[in-house]
């Protein structure tokens, strides 16, 4: 089993109990499982449930007929969790940086994150990591994948989703067992999101109902505005981090104020106060890795599903061969694709992105290199 043969491999006594929560999260999840099958065939199972189930199995032909993505036995097996999220992941970063590579794992490569069973010791891992001088984010997580390392069950926390959101969130962790590469986390989360993405509008086309795909897209508009907002927001602080300051206290404050005057007034169209209190609370370095993670290659992968025509074998193979790439190569090309994509859009379609730049005075003082 594989997260018991990283406890006895695992260095320090932190990495250790953080593999032994896992490895105990995991099998606790396995061995709460009971078989579709059976629940389908049992009359104590909810009549919504059942439904729910058989969905779910429609969702996976689809991924595979249409998709090519096959789920080799997972999601076969349901599990009633006694909580909202199975995981909560733990983002952290230092008071200057936004690098994503704070913790390293064997298999899967470095990660901005650790995910842990409950919410309380997340919680208190992460009130640790704000005791050593870094910024951090907790973020419950409905669904992960093990890679096809387990045969992943259905949960509760995720099965009674509305459709949309359902295909959306099974095809993108099926997504993430066909492509996965080592370390590259913006990668990975960018292509899974994108495939995800694609999947419903093909989803709702293949019914002739895209005034479904519509209504999605609409219901997702907020949280589209506010992710830009949030990617605006990242490589503005990027940019400062990058250069010496006179006051990097203070350069840092005046731009993470300005987002914030910037937020106020456009507050209407970024949610309406839906993230107000995320505002006040959790706008930092570490809230900002698990936003732009999800969203720094999207445009990069539209443009490339547009050359190879929406042909999904061709696609999943031009995505291997950048997965084959090393990452400063495999970079240069997602950039030069995502610049393809950005200059090809029209302007009707970047009507909902937030320009914050009036809110700054570009008055950083920063140090100018010898």
């Amino acid at each position: 089993m594989l997260l018991l043969l990283l406890v006895l491999t695992a260095a320090g006594c932190e990495t250790l109990q953080f593999y032994r929560q896992a490895a105990w999260g995991q099998w606790q999840v396995m061995a709460a499982r009971e078989a579709t099958a059976d629940l389908l065939a049992s009359e104590a199972t909810a009549p919504e449930l059942a439904e729910r189930l058989l969905l779910t199995q429609e969702i996976l032909d689809f991924a595979r007929d249409t998709l090519g993505l096959s789920s080799e036995g997972r999601y076969l097996s349901y599990v009633q969790l006694d909580r909202k999220f199975v995981v909560w992941n733990v983002f952290a970063a230092g008071p200057y940086s936004l690098a994503d590579d704070q913790w390293c794992y064997p298999i899967i490569g470095c990660a901005p994150y650790r995910g842990y069973f409950s919410e309380q010791r997340a919680l208190q891992v992460a009130a640790r990591y704000r005791q050593r001088g870094l910024e951090t984010y907790v973020g419950g997580v409905p669904a992960y994948s093990t890679l096809g390392w387990f045969d992943d069950p259905l949960l509760s926390s995720f099965i009674h989703w509305p459709v949309p959101d359902l295909v959306n969130l099974l095809v993108h962790e099926l997504a993430h067992s066909r492509v996965w590469v080592n370390g590259d986390v913006g990668f990975n989360e960018s292509f899974a999101e994108f495939v995800g993405t694609r999947a419903v509008y093909t989803w709702f086309d293949q019914r002739k109902d895209l005034s479904a795909w519509e209504q999605w897209q609409r219901r997702r508009e907020a949280w589209h505005r506010f992710r830009d907002f949030v990617v605006q927001a990242k490589a503005e602080l990027q940019t400062l981090y990058s250069q010496p300051q006179a006051d990097p206290a203070a350069a840092k404050q005046a731009t993470l104020q300005a987002f914030q005057a910037c937020y106020r007034v456009h507050r209407d169209g970024l949610g309406g106060g839906r993230y107000d209190a995320l505002m006040a609370q959790h706008f930092n370095n570490a809230f900002l890795l698990s936003v732009g993670t999800y969203a720094d290659w999207l445009p990069a992968f539209a443009q490339l599903f547009e050359e190879v025509e929406g042909n999904w074998a061709a696609f999943f193979a031009a995505v291997d061969e950048l997965a084959a790439e090393d990452i400063a190569d495999r970079d240069n090309k997602l950039q030069l694709l995502a610049q393809q994509q950005i200059r090809q859009a029209t302007d009707d379609q970047h009507t909902h992105q937030v320009n914050c730049e009036a809110f700054f005075g570009h008055g950083f003082d920063a140090k100018t290199p010898a």
